[in-house]
């Protein structure tokens, strides 16, 4: 009986987790952040240029200056189309006007991976030179007096950043799970330990490679779910080797519900764990 009420539990653990992730549009999402810096004078629309020719128009042009959005598409004519004003092959996030914070932010999966930003104001109308993202969340300076961008955060320091994202509330939710299920010694939690830190560390090591290797971020979804069940099953046969404190099909089923579990919370937090340890709240 004491063994049925702590399956239950975990179940409903896991199910929680799953339930909140699903309500909150499943997966993480790529991000770009650009911060403007010498922005010119009055009202101004900001956009990204690419080169995909699709119709999946992401905002209302009613709500905008006319004159100001055909200064976006200035550049047309030569391939390079705005995302928000002609549209992406899926959805994209993003306003032409700055946040609140006076920052633009673009997300979802219609980000492209590589741009060209473009800026429209009474003034007149300038974009920069082609930029490619190679992490999942980009944070950029933008300088409008020189027409430069600069990288606000280093490539490796996103890395260990993002690492750190994923491996927080993994610890935190399959550790509450490994005294559920009755491993509380030393040993399994320095077993737990470095099992979770290896894993953590394989799986963005082959998702970045992938990522870098292809320079498209769209892998991130494709090989998530078949990685994750790579590092289950190391997990069930390192733990099922390892731990002592209970049988070995209850050292599996743990591997199983713990991979489960953090799956489901590893999604939503993601990127705002992300954003806390870059401190950009």
């Amino acid at each position: 009986m004491k063994d049925l009420r702590r399956a239950v539990l975990c179940l409903l653990f896991c199910l929680v987790l799953l339930g909140g992730t699903a309500s909150a549009d499943m997966g993480p999402k790529q991000s770009l952040t650009i911060t403007v810096t010498n922005a010119p004078e009055g009202v101004y629309y900001l956009d990204l240029l690419h080169q995909d020719d699709w119709a999946y128009k992401n905002v209302d042009l009613e709500d905008y200056d006319p004159a100001l959005v055909e200064g976006l598409r200035r550049w047309e004519d030569e391939g390079w189309y705005p995302a928000l004003i002609h549209g992406t092959n899926l959805p994209l996030f993003g306003d032409l006007l700055p946040g609140a914070d006076g920052t633009h932010t673009f997300s979802y999966y219609g980000l492209p991976d590589t741009f060209r930003i473009a800026v429209s104001s009474a003034g007149g109308t300038q974009a920069t030179e082609p930029f490619t993202r190679t992490v999942f969340h980009t944070e950029l300076v933008y300088d409008y007096a020189s027409n430069t961008i600069t990288r606000s955060t280093s490539t490796v320091g996103y890395y260990l950043t993002q690492f750190l994202s994923t491996l927080i509330p993994t610890l935190v939710v399959e550790g509450i799970l490994l005294w559920l299920f009755g491993f509380r010694s030393r040993r399994s939690v320095a077993v737990f330990l470095a099992v979770n830190l290896a894993t953590q560390a394989a799986l963005h090591i082959l998702l970045g490679s992938a990522i870098l290797a292809v320079g498209t971020h769209s892998l991130y979804y494709l090989m998530l779910l078949p990685v994750e069940a790579l590092i289950w099953l190391a997990e069930a046969v390192v733990y099922g080797l390892l731990l002592r404190e209970q049988k070995p099909g209850r050292r599996v089923g743990y591997a199983l519900c713990a991979n489960l579990a953090s799956y489901a919370a590893g999604f939503f937090p993601l990127h705002l764990i992300a954003r806390l340890l870059l401190g950009n709240w």
